[in-house]
């Protein structure tokens, strides 16, 4: 299965019924520039034989399966071919649709990238390094003047509180994903079918899952810090999880019904010997059939079900891509330079990050004599620092070190979010493995498995992103506040004003507006949050008393 748009023939199965019982088949030819199937679910139970249905939206290919032993067709509105299996009880619907498309690409402040060198603003990349190397020496001198030391330890007496505990406790959670090869090798071997209990099974470890590592952050009692690592890393494993699963269960069924197929079909043939028309279209909807079948179970190299094993999904786990695949571009080594380069990097924008919040943000949080609007406004530079550290940190450090370990060639782990001008293009660019997952397992499966409509599957997206967001703050600050629910789901009519031909035209107003509600946004939710939960939550005071 190629991951590149490619123009893919197929035959599409157009079914009429005659006489209750005799069947006609009619195929055509179509071009489908979609190569990337995304699988849906529809799972009804009717109480009778499961009615499973292939269809490939777009200009694609429907085909037949197994029904009691014969191919069954049943006249339908579209072109699409009804086909039933006799051991299953609940519908469910594989749609062809587009796959995630991995190519080798670059981070854009990679220096290492060729366009960086050309990039006419390359300077000002310099200048801000510059600049923060000079805040870092005039810091260090500011706070030895003050203080004695050169660097205030007790952010660092915080963080590392239970540090061991946190650890064992983090490597024994990835750990517990493994069961997923465990369950999706079960679904291969039709122990359990996906398409009826599997998925059920599936959402509701998954549930446990989570919930059980949130019961454990708090029994552990962790401060704030370690409380949001933990959980943030839970919410990433549970979403390879998913993806992990999903992939492999919609496989299993297609498995299964090729498997079906190639047994089947010698048997038909052996009882059709005359070379009737009606027989020889038959047979060639079952041969179209198992043709498309074989091309899903294929990517690249790798195949279905080959690929269920711990060895590549450990490789899956140091991929940095939360949809998961059977086989991604790869790089033709690991460089060490580059480890040690990101490594660098990374110690040295969190040593910026750890003096801006110990210097410049902590001390306001704390105190209680300053009123709201002046923290507001002395917290707008240092959490716009702070929050371009920690993405700098995470998409350009973090994941590519590990893209690099894991050879993995497609870094394109945000694009130029900083140019938005709406929020749902902030959406699409600044997080993009989130982004990528929320579309294929929230959005596309909201239209195909619920019937949503676009604006209702947006909507649900949203809704799923802004409680996950929530849930992280409410164990951090062990409150219930919902001021971040509110307003992410307020980016929804934000989004609708940024649509506005005015804001269109006027690109440069959409982003001054942009930059203001991201400046304005971050010390609003700190104060919010941190305030209350500082001057009151025990699991702050560790800190509070170390100064």
């Amino acid at each position: 299965m190629s991951h590149s748009p490619a123009l893919l023939k197929t035959a599409v199965l157009q079914a009429t019924k005659t006489n209750g019982d005799e069947s006609q088949a009619e195929f055509s030819e179509v071009s489908s520039l979609s190569s990337e199937p995304i699988i849906s679910n529809n799972n009804s139970s009717n109480g009778s034989n499961d009615m499973i249905t292939t269809t490939i939206d777009s200009s694609t290919t429907t085909t037949t399966v197994l029904s009691e032993g014969r191919p069954a067709v049943e006249k339908t509105q579209t072109t699409s071919t009804t086909i039933s299996e006799s051991h299953t009880t609940s519908a469910h619907q594989v749609h062809k649709k587009r796959r995630l498309l991995f190519k080798a690409r670059m981070s854009k402040f990679d220096i290492s990238n060729p366009e960086t060198s050309s990039d006419p603003f390359r300077g000002f990349f310099t200048l801000f390094w510059l600049v923060m190397a000079f805040y870092v020496i005039q810091t260090a001198i500011r706070c030895y003047e003050q203080e004695g030391v050169i660097l205030s330890l007790g952010f660092f007496r915080l963080f590392s509180k239970d540090g061991l505990a946190l650890l064992v406790s983090d490597m024994t959670m990835v750990a517990t994903t493994m069961c997923s090869v465990v369950f999706s090798k079960m679904l291969m071997l039709g122990i359990i079918h996906y398409e009826t209990t599997g998925w059920v099974i599936q959402h509701v470890c998954q549930t446990v899952f989570l919930f059980f590592n949130i019961y454990w952050t708090f029994w552990r009692d962790w401060p704030w810090v370690q409380s949001g690592f933990f959980t943030l890393h839970t919410i990433v494993m549970m979403m390879k999880m998913h993806s992990y699963t999903a992939f492999n269960g919609e496989l299993s069924i297609k498995y299964r019904r090729l498997k079906s197929l190639k047994e089947y079909i010698p048997k038909w043939i052996a009882e059709h010997k005359d070379d009737h028309a009606d027989n020889r279209k038959e047979l060639e909807a079952m041969e179209s059939e198992v043709a498309f079948l074989q091309d899903e179970l294929v990517q690249g190299n790798a195949r279905y079900p080959d690929n269920i094993t711990f060895a590549n999904y450990f490789d899956y786990l140091l991929v940095p891509s939360l949809v998961y695949s059977m086989e991604y571009p790869r790089t033709e080594k690991i460089r060490p330079w580059y480890v040690f380069e990101k490594t660098v990097a990374t110690l040295g924008s969190f040593l910026l990050l750890y003096i801006t919040t110990e210097r410049y943000i902590l001390p306001k949080l704390y105190d209680p004599n300053t009123s709201d609007l002046r923290v507001s406004i002395e917290l707008l530079l240092p959490f716009m620092t702070n929050y371009l550290l920690i993405f700098y940190i995470i998409f350009e450090c973090i994941l590519n070190g590990f893209a690099e370990i894991s050879r993995f060639a497609d870094r394109n782990f945000y694009d130029d979010w900083w140019n938005s001008i709406t929020y749902d293009e902030f959406a699409r660019k600044w997080n993009k493995p989130v982004h990528h997952w929320l579309l294929r397992h929230v959005y596309a499966q909201s239209i195909e498995s619920y019937r949503l409509s676009k604006a209702n599957a947006t909507f649900v997206t949203f809704l799923f992103s802004s409680c996950l967001h929530e849930l992280v703050l409410v164990i951090v600050t062990r409150r219930i506040r919902m001021y971040l629910f509110v307003l992410q789901m307020l980016q929804l009519p934000l989004i609708m004003i940024g649509r506005h031909p005015l804001i269109r035209k006027y690109s440069m107003v959409g982003n001054i507006v942009f930059w203001l509600s991201m400046f304005v946004g971050l010390p609003l939710l700190a104060i919010l949050y941190c305030r209350e939960a500082f001057w009151s939550d025990a699991i702050f005071g560790t800190h509070i008393h170390s100064q």
